[in-house]
């Protein structure tokens, strides 16, 4: 009898917003009905600050504290619902969308990309942030076969899966 073969895993993207919160508990709770395991994304927005090495590498440690506050909060919502999950860090210098692309494209198999509908800082009449506008542009212009799960940010409204 052939063995069943693994499922593919759920990527969320995460930057610790609002939106990005109800993406992860979305994503926590679809990866626990199919049985596979989470990937919590978070991209690392670095410019260069400095002319020299040490104010940029002092920036990105930084960055990366900040980092793992936003996956430790991500990390404990998929515990909540029982999920494996893993980590993943991406340093963008540009656009994090492209980051975002980058990494699904890179993982391969990937059942589906989970994306808040906008981050903190987007004015409300906007139906979509610029990098969950972005993801979805990219992965159309690269051909890339990967869904995008848009999750709303919605005050006080439990999202049914």
């Amino acid at each position: 009898m052939a063995t069943k073969p693994k499922p593919k895993p759920i990527v969320v993207a995460t930057d610790g917003s609002t939106a990005a919160d109800h993406a992860v508990r979305y994503a926590a709770a679809l990866a626990k009905r199919r049985g596979t395991e989470l990937v919590l994304l978070h991209i690392v927005s670095f410019k260069k600050v400095g002319y020299w090495g040490f104010i940029d590498s002092h920036f990105k440690k930084e960055l990366r504290v900040a980092s793992d506050k936003v996956l430790d909060t991500a990390e404990a919502t998929a515990k909540e619902y029982g999920v494996t999950c893993r980590r993943m860090i991406r340093e963008a210098e540009r656009y994090p969308h492209q980051a975002i692309v980058d990494a699904v494209e890179e993982m391969k198999d990937v059942w589906v990309l989970v994306v808040g509908d906008k981050g903190e800082d987007l004015e409300a009449r906007h139906a979509l942030g610029s990098t969950t506008n972005g993801v979805l542009h990219e992965l159309s212009k690269r051909q890339l076969p990967v869904p995008v799960l848009v999750v709303p940010s919605v005050a006080d409204v439990e999202l049914t899966i």
